[in-house]
Order: structure tokens, then sequence, then C-alpha cells
């Protein structure tokens, strides 16, 4: 059960990387076009070793809706990658790869999705796990 959870390791705490990965990483986008998604995959370092081999973030624009609606998406969002975080670390692990990661709401607003629910969002994630896993094979 130790695989499920979303230790603090996880989370990215760094201004600078949390920059770097909106800014100069890939962008992604499901069919649906209401999530994006900005990734960097680095090699990792022989010297320190690995807590964690993704390091992930959410951010919500305030104009998408008001803090509870906001929280919601940000609370949907983390337990889908909790319970499928799995298969990437597997690719991440058999690559020796490090994956910076953020998901942003695009078209995803309070006015067109009043009430959220983890299915709205789920297919989405999914889809968007799939194009960095095919990315991370590439590698």
């Amino acid at each position: 059960m130790n695989h499920f959870r979303f230790p603090k390791s996880e989370k990215i705490k760094s201004k600078k990387v949390f920059e770097r990965t909106l800014l100069s990483g890939k962008k992604i986008s499901p069919k649906s076009q209401k999530l994006k998604c900005s990734f960097i995959i680095e090699d990792l370092n022989s010297e320190n070793p690995v807590k964690s081999y993704i390091q992930i973030a959410f951010a919500v624009s305030r104009k998408s809706g008001k803090a509870v609606w906001r929280n919601r998406l940000k609370r949907i969002l983390r337990e889908i990658y909790r319970l499928n975080k799995h298969s990437l670390i597997e690719a991440l692990n058999l690559k020796s790869k490090k994956l910076y990661l953020i998901f942003l709401s695009y078209k995803l607003n309070q006015k067109t999705f009043p009430k959220l629910s983890y299915s709205d969002l789920e297919g989405d994630v999914l889809e968007m796990f799939e194009m960095i896993r095919e990315e991370i094979e590439k590698r």
C-alpha cells in the first residue's frame, strides 16, 4: 500500500524548478482541452540518492473560480495522480529519469463546470499520463 501515498518529496517546492518547468517545459493537453500539463524529463544524478522519480504541482488561476471550487479541483487532480502514478514511476525507473510535472486548469472554470467530479477529469489526466509515458519511453 506504500506506493499509493503522496509524500512531500513528490511536491515541487522550489520556485526555480516550478518556473523552469512552467516556462521551458513541454506542454500537452488532452483532446477535450480542459486541462494543460507542462513537464520536463531529466536524467538522474548518480551522486544523490533519489527520494522520488516524480515531482508534481497543481496550479489553478483565481480567474477559474472561487476558492472552494479551486481547492476541490486540486484535490481531485491530486487523488487521480496518487492512484495512477505507478505507471509513470515504472517507466521513469526503467529509463533512470526524473519528471517534473505541473497540471494547469486551461479551459476549466467554475462557470462551465460548477460541479466537478472525479469522473469528469480522470479520463483527461490518464490521457496526459499516456502521452508523458510515451515521451519517457522515446528518450
